[in-house]
C-alpha cells in the first residue's frame, strides 16, 4: 500500500505557489502519486452586485469559468513540462473549500505555501495557509518563500514526519 497516493496543491496563480507545486511535484515523483490542483473563488461581497446591474449568481458562474480556464492556462504556460495534473475549482472561503475537498477527496497530503507574513499583516490578512493547518484532518506541507529559493530539500524519513506510518 502506497503512503501518499493523491495530493493537493491550492494555488493563487502566484508565483508562490509555483514553487510549491514544483515541490508537489517531486513529492508526485517520489511516492508515484496522483496530483491534483485546486482554485477557489472567494466570494463576492453582495454590495459589489447592488453597484452594477448583474445577477450574483450570474456574475458567480462566469467567475468559475474564467477560473476554470484561468487554471489551465497557468498550467500550460507555467508548467508545460508536467503531465496529469487534475483540476478543480471551488467557490467559497478559500480555507474551508480546501480542507472540506481534502477530506471528501482522501487525499493524503496537501502541499501549498505560505506568504509568511508576520506581525500586522498577518494580523490584518490572517493567513490561509494557517488555517489549513489548523482544519485539515490531512497532513499539510508548507513552504516558506525563503525556502523555495533553496529548491527541493530531502527530507529524510518524511512518512514519519508526516505522521504517515
Amino acid at each position: 500500500m502506497k503512503l501518499i497516493d493523491k495530493i493537493l496543491v491550492p494555488t493563487d496563480f502566484s508565483d508562490l505557489s509555483l514553487a510549491a507545486i514544483e515541490y508537489a511535484v517531486s513529492f508526485s515523483k517520489i511516492y508515484d502519486a496522483k496530483l491534483y490542483m485546486i482554485h477557489v473563488v472567494e466570494q463576492l461581497p453582495v454590495l459589489a452586485f447592488h453597484t452594477v446591474d448583474m445577477n450574483s449568481e450570474t456574475v458567480l458562474r462566469d467567475a468559475l469559468k474564467d477560473a476554470e480556464k484561468d487554471l489551465k492556462k497557468f498550467i500550460a504556460d507555467k508548467l508545460p513540462h508536467i503531465k496529469n495534473i487534475m483540476t478543480v475549482v471551488r467557490r467559497g472561503d478559500a480555507c474551508k473549500e480546501i480542507v472540506t475537498y481534502a477530506s471528501e477527496g482522501h487525499f493524503d497530503l496537501i502541499i501549498m505555501a505560505t506568504h509568511g507574513r508576520t506581525g500586522l499583516a498577518h494580523i490584518l490578512m490572517g493567513s490561509i495557509a494557517e488555517s489549513v493547518v489548523r482544519n485539515s484532518s490531512v497532513p499539510v506541507l508548507t513552504v516558506k518563500p525563503e525556502e523555495m529559493k533553496n529548491g527541493f530539500v530531502k527530507v529524510d524519513d518524511i512518512e514519519e514526519q508526516l505522521h504517515l506510518n
